[in-house]
């Protein structure tokens, strides 16, 4: 079986990510924009990271239905009728509609596993004045002790879902989103080593958003404040003037091909070269100085479109080393 061949078995089998039952141990708000809130409980002792790091991991919440309890874990097991043993989203899509909740997207912005009452941080925008969708008006409500149901990779599985970040051998990695990536954006700074050149860009409405960001790594994080701007307009900006079309860059007849549509209206576009090691194959081109090249884009998605297409069809960089991720769409609510 081929090393990805090995990789989609393991994504797919039915134990390798599962429902954890936690508690909200804590909740701070960073601003008026962001509540990054604790979540704890000992089944997380069960919970895989990437040796301790969590990059981009993103994590399943169940959002539960209004006036409704969460469902239990136990819920989400059970087999078929030929006795294979259910996925999570197949016992999750069992249960009836009206109390089985919504689901949502979220990265773990850090991972405290090796302590004796272990935890995860994770962080959620909201939009005070604004239309606010399932999860903000849910993590907007939540007070210490509520519980929560998190679906995440199981460290029984031997494999760790829902990280896209795979750089390959690459040695300058440029980070590109907005105040919906900065979760991702700054674990990823986070777990870089040493010896990598890292450029962030990173768009948010206003100063209230910015933070410090360490990192390993060599790291140059430019924070974009929108204040009255287009969203997306100064980080299209931004990284147009950092990877310049007239760069040099190989590949010129590179196309933007390949491109996956998902979400409830497939308004999202997604395409990662995620099965790739981190830090294993080498990047398929360099940059202008000729340093292994990789691009993590992550967003509204008509914002990561532009920038992505700039550097496949514009610059020449082999999509490969490019990962695209729409998080959201400006004008479609998120169900």
């Amino acid at each position: 079986m081929s090393v990805q061949a090995t990789l989609d078995a393991g994504r797919q089998s039915a134990q390798a990510a599962g429902p954890f039952a936690l508690n909200v141990t804590a909740i701070r708000d960073l601003g008026p924009r962001l509540r990054r809130v604790t979540l704890g409980g000992a089944g997380l002792h069960g919970f895989a990271t990437d040796d301790g790091a969590t990059w981009d991991m993103r994590v399943k919440l169940v959002i539960p239905s209004p006036g409704r309890p969460l469902p239990q874990p136990e819920a989400f097991e059970g087999h078929d009728g030929a006795g294979a043993a259910l996925t999570w989203r197949q016992g999750w899509l069992r249960l009836p509609e009206a109390g089985r909740g919504e689901l949502r997207s979220y990265t773990v912005r850090e991972a405290r596993l090796g302590q004796a009452s272990p935890e995860i941080d994770v962080d959620f925008v909201l939009h005070p004045g604004g239309p606010q969708g399932p999860a903000a008006r849910w993590a907007g409500k939540l007070r210490t002790g509520d519980p929560a149901l998190v679906v995440g990779p199981r460290a029984a599985a031997g494999n760790c879902q829902g990280i896209e970040f795979a750089p390959g051998g690459a040695r300058h990695v440029l980070l590109a989103g907005d105040e919906t990536a900065l979760p991702a954006i700054a674990g990823i700074l986070r777990d870089l080593p040493a010896g990598i050149r890292a450029e962030a860009f990173i768009e948010v409405p206003d100063a209230a958003m910015v933070e410090e960001l360490p990192s390993r790594a060599t790291a140059t994080v430019t924070w974009l404040q929108r204040s009255g701007h287009g969203h997306g307009e100064l980080l299209t900006g931004a990284v147009r003037r950092a990877i310049p079309a007239t760069a040099g860059l190989p590949d010129p007849d590179a196309r933007d091909s390949g491109l996956e549509e998902v979400g409830p209206e497939r308004t999202l576009l997604w395409d990662t070269p995620q099965y790739r090691r981190l830090f294993g194959a080498p990047a398929d081109g360099p940059d202008a100085d000729g340093a292994p090249f990789y691009a993590w884009i992550a967003g509204e998605s008509s914002m990561v479109t532009g920038l992505r297409r700039h550097l496949v069809r514009e610059c020449g960089i082999h999509r490969g080393s490019v990962a695209f991720m729409g998080y959201w769409k400006q004008g479609t609510p998120q169900r």
